[in-house]
């Protein structure tokens, strides 16, 4: 997931774009269905989820990396925990 392999700018942080992602994933699990429709949230997770089916296996590692990465420097537990989880919630790996 480099900068240079997505076609980005190699100068490009990637970490803003996979926290506004991480924003809308968790706004998706955790809205109520008064904020959201479940099927229309869920139907969202699902596409995002497909999306980060396509990176390589190589990809994949860089990517739970990064979250990792993320997670730790995050100062909210509960956002910290819900990054941590990405990998298997959206089928990436499957540890825990």
């Amino acid at each position: 997931m480099s900068a240079s392999s997505s076609g980005l700018g190699s100068d490009m942080n990637p970490e803003p774009l996979v926290r506004a992602m991480l924003v809308a994933m968790m706004l998706l699990e955790e809205c109520g269905p008064d904020e959201v429709d479940p099927d229309t949230a869920v139907r969202g997770l699902e596409h995002m989820g497909y999306e980060l089916l396509q990176y390589t296996d190589s990809e994949r590692e860089e990517f739970r990396e990064l979250l990792e990465r993320m997670a730790s420097s995050e100062g909210d537990a509960h956002m910290a925990e819900f990054i941590r989880g990405i990998p298997f919630a959206m089928g990436l790996t499957e540890e825990q």
